[in-house]
């Protein structure tokens, strides 16, 4: 157990310390001090995650669908220039794709006509909705490295829709009706697709934040693990659909160190 926790320590340490060589002196200035900064990085980053619905949409003919969730994926590149000390500032651009699925029940009127009489009879509904799209987004940041291998960055973001589908299905939830003539009627076991159609779309905006730690391979390469969150501060769709999403990334970033030569 000793020996474990002496390995762990040990490799903690020389990760911190070949960290300390990845800060540079920018040449002298005659108009401010010379100061250790990071260098500008490149990174390609891939990730996954989960989220939230809030808001609704809706289909040509369905109730509002709220209270989803969301799972997706993002992959792009970044790219920071030093600020001052411990700050840089830059951009991300990323393909992002995500699925939305929600549902509700319903209690629908079924017309039944049989070679004597037609019935009205009251079925409950499973409806769901599923809501996919993809995107390419811009996001500016600015990042904070408190350490050689901690990171924080946040900063807005602007979303370009590049399609949109939503797939309605319904399904009954009870396999039976009893019909009044005292008969009963088997219901098929299967989703019935009420629409598959593609949707208008909108430029999007709101805030992104990410946390991450470096795990280096050497001074100018290293792999970051963090965490992504982003949340819409504009409807996915347009009006009447009011629908957001609050999104949790995990992220694998490789990075690289540019300067060194200043």
């Amino acid at each position: 157990m000793l020996l474990g926790r002496l390995c762990l320590v040990l490799i903690i340490s020389g990760f911190l310390l070949r960290a300390q060589d990845r800060r540079v002196t920018p040449p002298p200035s005659p108009l401010a001090p010379s100061l250790q900064q990071y260098p500008s990085e490149l990174l390609l980053t891939v990730a996954y995650g989960w989220g939230l619905q809030q808001g609704g949409f809706r289909g040509s003919c369905s109730e509002e669908f709220t209270r989803g969730t969301s799972s997706g994926w993002f992959v792009g590149l970044s790219y920071s220039v030093p600020l001052v000390r411990e700050w840089l500032w830059g951009a991300s651009l990323y393909f992002k794709r995500f699925r939305l699925r929600a549902s509700y029940r319903a209690q629908e009127l079924l017309f039944l006509q049989s070679s004597s009489d037609t019935f009205t009879v009251p079925a409950t509904m499973r409806n769901r909705g599923e809501l996919t799209q993809s995107t390419l987004l811009l996001w500016g940041y600015v990042r904070w490295r408190p350490t050689p291998w901690l990171v924080f960055s946040a900063g807005p973001t602007v979303a370009l829709p590049l399609s949109a589908t939503l797939h309605h299905t319904k399904e009954f939830l009870d396999p039976t009706l009893l019909l009044p003539t005292g008969e009963t009627l088997y219901l098929p076991d299967a989703q019935l697709t009420v629409e598959s159609v593609r949707l208008p779309h909108r430029f999007q905006w709101g805030a992104a934040a990410h946390a991450g730690a470096d795990v280096l391979i050497t001074s100018d390469w290293w792999l970051n693990f963090g965490l992504h969150c982003f949340f819409h501060l504009s409807a996915l769709l347009p009006p009447p659909a009011t629908v957001r999403l609050w999104q949790w990334y995990l992220s694998l970033a490789l990075g690289k160190a540019h300067g060194r030569n200043l």
